[in-house]
């Protein structure tokens, strides 16, 4: 698999050490303030679902792009503090084994996903100090050579890793140009490895800003609404519990479970509500809570018909309904998103971004 088209062999190739050639082309990419990527990845024992993608990534771990999918249609993803989100048509979740209640409205909103899930940590994986980091753990022997090829019509190094090929530039400063590895993975082996088959590409600082810019948009203007296919949540009793006291102060009660199988996590879940009379109407009430993998939570919200004394009291049967869905964030966990991805802006852009960026904390 591979993006454009393929490395040919130059007529006379000149071999020369590959160890610092590699090392220089690292250190650049371990400086960039963000890289530019357009290939494939895919599961490293299971290369039958390759997926197309286009990504940017900051040095703190920022992450925006586009991924083809199964359909054939473009889908939207970033990463933002460690949090990953997709937007994708019908036919995408289709193909997913996501089974939550709200499953119907994924094609309209933002998805929070696990890296597992989509199968690439754009952020913990390919952020540019990370991605040097992983490919150091690959370098060349010590008496490796690198061969001059020809990529796309121009004259590139290659050079062979322990897991892979990676092709530089022939002038200097020398920088990565494409990338085939096997099994990209955090250097410390801890989080998603997947195969990749990329070409890099140059960022300007216009690209930059625009990247934070628009994820700055998301999380204040679309994440509200977003929902959240981590784990999979369900009633936990076919009845709503629940009654009305005289006056009309009515009180619903709703137990749900989380039943994906998962050990740990948590997901934030919804109960959107209903009391109805042909009389009295509709009054609608909503409350949010946070699950654990694995366990249970009772929901409940009230409303009130405010209904005055009467000489003559009149009995009214009350209607109840709800339903459940699921959200990715909390208001308070888009707030601090807001406000990590406006410092790492400023960390990117100024030159001042550390290697190990933080992730943001579970909400």
């Amino acid at each position: 698999m591979g993006p454009g088209e393929g490395p040919e062999p130059s007529p006379s190739p000149t071999p020369v050490s590959a160890g610092p050639l590699f090392e220089e082309a690292v250190a650049a990419l371990e400086e960039a303030a963000a890289i530019q990527i357009q290939g494939q990845f895919s599961d490293p024992d299971d290369t039958s679902d390759v997926v197309s993608t286009s990504v940017t990534v900051t040095n703190t771990g920022a992450a925006l792009g586009t991924f083809q999918a199964r359909s054939g249609s473009e889908a939207d993803y970033f990463e933002a503090d460690g949090k990953l989100f997709l937007k994708a048509d019908s036919d995408y979740w289709l193909t997913h084994d996501v089974f939550n209640p709200d499953g119907d409205a994924y094609p309209d909103h933002w998805v929070r996903v696990t890296q597992e899930q989509f199968g690439l940590d754009p952020g913990g994986v390919l952020a540019p100090p990370k991605l040097a980091e992983s490919l150091r753990a690959q370098a060349p022997s010590d008496n490796a050579e690198a061969v001059e090829e020809k990529l796309d019509g121009v004259v590139v190094y290659r050079v062979d890793l322990a897991g892979g090929t990676a092709w530089i530039t022939s002038e200097a400063p020398h920088t990565l140009v494409r990338m085939q590895i096997e099994e990209l993975a955090p250097a410390d082996g801890e989080g998603v490895a997947s195969r990749i088959d990329a070409s890099f590409a140059e960022v300007d600082t216009a690209t930059v800003e625009q990247l934070y810019d628009d994820l700055v948009a998301y999380a204040e203007e679309e994440l509200g609404s977003a929902r959240d296919a981590r784990l999979e949540v369900a009633w936990a009793e076919e009845e709503l519990g629940g009654d009305c006291q005289t006056g009309g102060a009515c009180t619903m009660i709703g137990k749900v479970k989380e039943i994906s199988g998962a050990t740990e996590g948590s997901i934030l879940v919804r109960m959107d509500g209903s009391f109805t009379n042909d009389e009295l109407g509709e009054k609608t009430c909503n409350t949010t809570g946070s699950l654990k993998a694995g366990g249970t939570l009772e929901l409940s919200c009230s409303i009130d018909y405010a209904l005055a004394p009467s000489p003559d009291p009149v009995t009214y049967q009350i209607e109840f309904k709800a339903k459940l869905s699921t959200r990715a964030l909390s208001g308070d966990a888009r707030e601090e998103l807001v406000a990590a991805l406006k410092e790492q802006r400023e960390a990117t852009l100024s030159g001042d971004a550390g290697e190990d960026a933080d992730e943001g904390e579970e909400a």
